[in-house]
C-alpha cells in the first residue's frame, strides 16, 4: 500500500518537468530510475509521520463526562441549570476531494482544510501526507470541522467523524456566541469546562502565564516572517504570506505586510501550531514541489501563544518559497513601474530544488486546447516529447491537481540568481496573458519537437525566438534594476540562434523602453523578422538604428 502511494508521487515528479526548459544549459535528462525518495531528497521534504490518535477533548461525549464532573462542585450549583445543556455545536469531518475544482468549493466555503487529522499527534512535520489506509490514485481526503448548520456540497463526498462541542469566550464575539443552551454558561464556567474536558482526556497542559488571572487570558499571536538576501546579508520581510493558528478544532490567521509582520484573528490560551502558507495576499501561490498537490506549506510546530518569528536562512526549505515569494511580489511592482502588462492573478509557481532548467508551460491555462483534451492525447504526447509512459491514473492526478503554470528550480542559493530566474519565468507568463492559449501551444509544441530551443529552423521556431528574447531581456533587466548588477544578459546568441541581446541594444541604442517591446508582443509577432517588423511600425524609434541592430545578427 506505501509501495502504491510513492509510486503516484514518483508519477507527479515526472510530469512537473514535462514541458519546456527556458535555460537549456541546466536543463534535465529524465530517465525512468528517477526514484520518488530521491525526488524528496532533493527537495528537501518528507512524510507528516503521524503518532497516536489522541483521545478528542471537544466531543460531545467527553464534553458531557466534564459537564457532570463540574456539576459535583458546589461552586457551579448556581451556574448549571437542569439537564446538562451540552449539544453538538460543530461536525469534525473529513472531504474526499476528486479534482482542484471540489477543493476550491470548500475553501470558497471558508473552511480550514488539513491534508492530515486533526485528532493525533505529531511526531515527524513535512510537507506531505500518505494514508496508509485510503489508496484511490484520483482522490485525497481533506480534514476540517464545520458549524452544524453547515450547507454539504452534494458534489462532494465527506463523512462526519465526531460531533463537537467547541468553546468560544461569549464575551469575544465567538461564531457560538447566539447559541441558546450557552446562555446559562457563565464565561468562567465555559473555561473551566474546557479544561475538565482535556483533563479527563490527558491533553490538559497549564497555560504558559504564572499569573492566574492571565491563565485565564488568550493572547492573540503575532511575530515577523523574514527570509536571508545573500546579497545584501539582511533579512527581508516575506511579504504577503498567510500565517496559520491551530490547537485541535481552533483556527486562526493572518497576513504578513510589508514589513513581514503578521497577527492572527483569535486568541488562545496556550501554544498553538504555527505554519506559513505560502498562498499570497496578491492570489499567486507558491507550490513545493511536483509530488505535492496544494501551495508550500512551512510547518514550524508548537509555540507560544503569544507569538512565534521565523528567519528563513538559507539551510531552510521555507527560503526559495519565501524568495521566489518575494521575487513575485517585486515583479508585479516592476510591471506596473515599467508599464508591462502583469500576468494571471492567481498562477500556480512550483519552486523546487534542482540543477533542471526552470520552464513556464501555463498548463492550467492550455489543458483542454489543440490536442490535450483526453488523458490518452496527453499520454501520447508524452510518451512521443519525452519517452514517458505513463498510466491514465497517473495523468487523470496531473489533469486535476497539479497543472503548474510555472516551474522554477532553485539550484543555487543565491538571492540574485532566484530573482532573475523568476523574472524570466514571470516574463513569460505576462506574455501569455496577451498572446493566449493558441500562441503558447505552437510556443510548447516546437521546443518539445526540437529539443529545447532546437536550431532555428523547425516549424514554429519564431514563437521560441521572440519568446526566449522576451524572457531573456527581462529577466536580466530586472536583475539589474533590483541589484545595480549589469552581469545578467546574455552577450552570445542562445543556442547559436536566438539574439537575446537585440532587445537590450534596441532599449540602450534606439531609445525604446521595456514597455514599448512589450507592447510589440503581440500574437501576430510569431518570428524575429516581424518582431523588428512590429517595432519600426508600431514604435518607430529609429527605424535605421533598429534595422542595423537586427541585421547585425542576421535578421
Amino acid at each position: 500500500m506505501k509501495h502504491k502511494n510513492r509510486y503516484r508521487l514518483f508519477l507527479l515528479t515526472l510530469i512537473g518537468i514535462m514541458l519546456f526548459s527556458c535555460q537549456k544549459e541546466d536543463k534535465i535528462l529524465l530517465n525512468d530510475s528517477l526514484s520518488s525518495k530521491e525526488e524528496l531528497t532533493n527537495n528537501q521534504i518528507g512524510n507528516i509521520i503521524l503518532g497516536k490518535r489522541l483521545e478528542n477533548p471537544y466531543s460531545v461525549k467527553n464534553m458531557r463526562k466534564a459537564f457532570e464532573n463540574l456539576k459535583k462542585k458546589n461552586r457551579y450549583k448556581s451556574v448549571i441549570k437542569s439537564g446538562n445543556g451540552i449539544e453538538a455545536t460543530d461536525y469534525y469531518v473529513k472531504f474526499k476531494i476528486e479534482n482542484d475544482e471540489q477543493r476550491n468549493l470548500l475553501i470558497a466555503d471558508s473552511l480550514n482544510l488539513s491534508i492530515i487529522p486533526l485528532d493525533y499527534e505529531i511526531i515527524q512535520e513535512g510537507d506531505y501526507y500518505i494514508d496508509e489506509n485510503f489508496i484511490s490514485e484520483q482522490s485525497q481526503w481533506l480534514y476540517t470541522s464545520v458549524p452544524k448548520d453547515y450547507q454539504f456540497r452534494p458534489e462532494i463526498q465527506y463523512e462526519i467523524i465526531e460531533e463537537l462541542f467547541l468553546i468560544d469566550d461569549p464575551n469575544k464575539g465567538g461564531k457560538n456566541k447566539a447559541l441558546p443552551f450557552k446562555s446559562n454558561f457563565s464565561r468562567q464556567f465555559l473555561l473551566d469546562l474546557e479544561d475538565e474536558a482535556l483533563r479527563i482526556t490527558n491533553n490538559y497542559t497549564k497555560p504558559e502565564d504564572d499569573n492566574i488571572s492571565l491563565k485565564r487570558s488568550k493572547r492573540t499571536p503575532s511575530g515577523y516572517i523574514k527570509v536571508r538576501n545573500t546579497n545584501t546579508g539582511q533579512l527581508d520581510p516575506v511579504i504577503g504570506v498567510k500565517v496559520k493558528t491551530r490547537r485541535w478544532f481552533k483556527w486562526a490567521k493572518g497576513w504578513t505586510n510589508s514589513q513581514g509582520y503578521y497577527r492572527v484573528n483569535r486568541g488562545y490560551r496556550r501554544d498553538v501550531h504555527y505554519t506559513i502558507v505560502f498562498k499570497n495576499t496578491k492570489g499567486f501561490k507558491v507550490w513545493p514541489s511536483i509530488v505535492s498537490i496544494s501551495s508550500a506549506r512551512y510547518r514550524a510546530g508548537k509555540h507560544s501563544k503569544y507569538g512565534y518569528s521565523i528567519n528563513f536562512e538559507t539551510n531552510s526549505i521555507g527560503w526559495r518559497w519565501s524568495t521566489v515569494n518575494n521575487a513575485t511580489i517585486k515583479y508585479l511592482n516592476y510591471c506596473s513601474q515599467f508599464g508591462i502588462g502583469k500576468p494571471h492573478s492567481n498562477l500556480r509557481i512550483v519552486s523546487r530544488s534542482g540543477s533542471a532548467g526552470s520552464s513556464t508551460p501555463m498548463l492550467r491555462r492550455v489543458w483542454g486546447l489543440y490536442g490535450f483534451t483526453t488523458n490518452s492525447k496527453l499520454a501520447t504526447f508524452l510518451l512521443k516529447a519525452n519517452g514517458i509512459s505513463l498510466g491514465l491514473n497517473a495523468l487523470a492526478i496531473v489533469t486535476k491537481f497539479v497543472q503548474p503554470d510555472i516551474i522554477i528550480n532553485v539550484n543555487q542559493k543565491q538571492t540574485d540568481r532566484v530573482f532573475e530566474t523568476t523574472f524570466h519565468e514571470l516574463g513569460h507568463a505576462s506574455h501569455f496573458k496577451k498572446v493566449g492559449s493558441s500562441y503558447w501551444i505552437k510556443y510548447i509544441n516546437y521546443i518539445i519537437t526540437y529539443g529545447s530551443y532546437g536550431d532555428g529552423h523547425g516549424n514554429n521556431s519564431g514563437y521560441c525566438g521572440v519568446g526566449e528574447m522576451w524572457g531573456y531581456y527581462i529577466g536580466a533587466r530586472l536583475a539589474e534594476q533590483e541589484f545595480n548588477d549589469d552581469s545578467f544578459y546574455r552577450f552570445a546568441p542562445i543556442d547559436n540562434w536566438i539574439p537575446a541581446r537585440i532587445n537590450r541594444r534596441v532599449v540602450e541604442e534606439a531609445g525604446y523602453t521595456p514597455s514599448d517591446i512589450y507592447s510589440c508582443l503581440n500574437s501576430n509577432v510569431n518570428s524575429i523578422s516581424k518582431l523588428k517588423t512590429e517595432y519600426n511600425s508600431r514604435i518607430g524609434k529609429n527605424i535605421a538604428t533598429v534595422n542595423q541592430i537586427f541585421n547585425d545578427y542576421g535578421y
